[in-house]
């Protein structure tokens, strides 16, 4: 499997060195442990002193250990223990060069423990004791699988993983996708009256390439094409795939290096082992790839993807390689649809991926809420939060972050490169945080608002509880066969009613929606469909557009009617952007409803979007993330309280 060693501690201040385990909020769904983000933050302390042994006045306890992958393990198990006074972190320590074995820092508040309380801590899980006393003996310990030599685990299966306390995400769920698209290009030709148009018909896929930064000899960071990674889960640049569709049977098609790569890229790996690690049927070479297909699949045509991205207007060029001219392309929107369609249900295996990321990302985000201060640049949230999300082994985030405060919140993607997330944070200011972890290719999508002060002002709370009421309102209503237009509208009128109440509108609640002045101030969808991107496909059912309804003037991602297995963001928001508002109150058919002196009140507050994932299940919907959302929870976290998902 790919494994990555355990993340090494590193200085942290003492207010962020206590950190959450999980959250708690109404319609979050169910708890997942997930490791403290504390420990790994946690500065470490070099010791050769014997097990259990105390030094200095502040309560810290270094225990000498067998091996680096046992100090690991105890720090993970310390983590939980709440012996002799309250934990504050946890760390394993690399050995120095005169060291045997290596050390753990454990840090409390309090009176230290006693030796023999610590001893528990010191049982090593049953997957580590093989290991731990083969280093205690003198002998080498086995080599753990890696990305390097075979990706097979201990059941034999292949998997993809970062590591420890990371996810294994088994690469037969790749295959069960292969499986399914070909199921499904078949029974819409069948309905469709076009089978014969596939006899002999393969599916190629060009993978994703990596691309030089203009002229350089660097190159950009690369991300496998999305299709390619449903299909394959492929980590790897410059790959092609081709799939049978008569038997469903997969090859790859992988570059062939020279020598001289394994000086300055690693070692080449064997076609065996891309076969045993992606579960395919067989793997070739690039060079070989027209003759292949036409002696392994007897191909005649061959079904690429065809069609343009409703979020971008783009389209993936034709797949070229030498020998292409030879086959006949069929080049119509068929494999595009039902790719998008396969993708847009999420099976088991894609539902704990998103699950994972989204606990990380809420951790994450928590642990970012905590260490906000005044005087400070908004960058620092993106660092701590890709820092927090790459210790748990995601190494990519799917946008880039979003992390605005004060009048900028209005800005719905703020922190691209000419804003990037450089201005100070000031007090009293309103911050709001949009961005998620990305594992295996699948993204989270989450968004947080609170006050920097850690206290809601009254204007803040009017904005922040209205937007809140209308995530609640979708939220409570989500089910399938529920249109998501219908939802989009359900959040605006539960955002109108509220500023009606609140007086900055007035005025009938119908007539305000018919006059779309809920455009002015939630100048985007409700929400979108998530999965391998974060605008991911399936928003709409082959043959609708967007703009098909009247009722709607923003650009909403995702109108179709739900279908369990879906998962979509919710994301209400309410803003304040200087451009629309002058339009609205220059307009008589909107000014009507707007109240000037109640919309001064609340134009500091900027604006405020929440923004969570949410899974379609048979009875309605879960929500897959773990973040405090209740005025009352975020100014509790914000004062250093306890957060426990449910």
């Amino acid at each position: 499997m790919f494994s990555m060693p355990a993340p090494p501690a590193f200085a942290a201040p003492r207010d962020a060195a206590l950190l959450h385990g999980r959250g708690q909020g109404q319609g979050r769904g169910s708890a997942v442990e997930s490791a403290s983000v504390a420990a790994a933050t946690a500065r470490t302390l070099q010791a050769r002193r014997a097990p259990g042994e105390y030094r200095g006045s502040l309560g810290v306890a270094t225990v000498a250990t067998a091996g680096s992958a046992t100090a690991a393990a105890v720090a993970r198990r310390s983590r939980r223990s709440r012996r002799g006074g309250r934990l504050v972190a946890a760390a394993a320590a690399a050995p120095s060069s005169s060291a045997v074995g290596t050390s753990l820092r454990i840090e409390f508040k309090g009176t230290p423990p006693s030796p023999a309380s610590l001893a528990p801590l010191l049982q090593r899980p049953r997957a580590l004791r093989r290991r731990g006393a083969a280093a205690t003996s003198g002998a080498r310990p086995p080599r753990r699988a890696s990305a390097s030599t075979s990706s097979l685990g201990e059941d034999g299966r292949s998997y993809f993983s970062m590591g420890a306390d990371t996810l294994r995400v088994p690469f037969e769920m790749h295959r069960s996708h292969r499986q399914q698209l070909v199921e499904s290009l078949k029974a819409s030709a069948a309905s469709d009256g076009a089978s014969a148009d596939l006899n002999g018909a393969v599916v190629l896929l060009e993978g994703g390439k990596e691309l030089p930064v203009y002229d350089t000899d660097t190159v950009w960071d690369f991300r496998q094409e999305s299709n390619f990674q449903w299909l394959f889960g492929v980590r790897e640049p410059d790959c092609y795939a081709a799939i049978d569709i008569a038997t469903g049977g997969s090859l790859l098609f992988v570059p062939r290096f020279p020598e001289e790569y394994e000086a300055w890229m690693g070692p080449r790996r064997t076609l065996e082992w891309f076969k045993e690690t992606f579960e395919v049927d067989d793997v070739h070479y690039l060079d070989d790839m027209s003759e292949v297909l036409r002696l392994t699949f007897g191909a005649k045509s061959l079904l690429t993807y065809h069609g343009v991205s409703r979020d971008s207007g783009r389209r993936l060029p034709a797949p070229r390689f030498d020998g292409s001219e030879s086959f006949t392309m069929i080049k119509d929107a068929r494999l595009w649809n039902v790719l998008a369609e396969c993708r847009v249900l999420k099976d088991e295996e894609e539902v704990r991926l998103l699950q994972f990321v989204n606990d990380v990302s809420s951790d994450a985000h928590v642990a970012v809420m905590r260490g906000i201060r005044p005087g400070t640049p908004e960058y620092h949230a993106e660092a701590n939060f890709r820092h927090f999300a790459f210790l748990r082994g995601c190494a990519r985030v799917g946008y880039h972050c979003i992390c605005p405060s004060g009048s900028r919140c209005a800005v719905l993607h703020y922190g691209h490169a000419a804003f990037p997330n450089a201005e100070e944070v000031l007090p009293g200011e309103m911050k709001l945080h949009d961005m998620g972890a990305e594992y295996h290719g699948y993204t989270a999508d989450v968004t947080c608002t609170f006050p920097v002060s850690g206290n809601f002002t009254a204007a803040q709370r009017v904005v922040y509880e209205a937007v809140w009421k209308a995530t609640e309102a979708v939220e409570r209503t989500m089910a399938p066969g529920i249109v998501y237009r219908d939802m989009h509208l359900l959040a605006e009128r539960t955002l109108i009613e509220c500023m009606v109440s609140e007086g900055l509108f007035v005025g009938d609640v119908d007539a305000m929606q018919e006059a779309h002045l809920m455009s002015i101030f939630m100048p985007h969808g409700l929400g979108h469909s998530l999965g391998l991107d974060v605008h991911d496909v399936g928003g709409y059912p082959p043959g609708e557009q967007r703009q098909d309804d009247p009722r709607i003037d923003q650009n909403l991602r995702c109108g179709r009617k739900l279908l369990e297995g879906m998962v979509v963001t919710v994301e209400p928001g309410f803003y304040f952007v200087d451009y629309l508002i002058r339009r609205a109150l220059s307009d008589p058919k909107l000014a009507r409803f707007i109240v000037p002196e109640r919309l001064e009140e609340l134009r500091p507050v900027g604006g405020v979007r929440i923004e969570d994932d949410v899974l379609v299940t048979a009875s309605g919907c879960r929500v897959l993330t773990r973040v405090p959302r209740t005025v009352g929870e975020i100014e509790s976290v914000m004062a250093g309280g306890r957060w426990e998902a449910r």
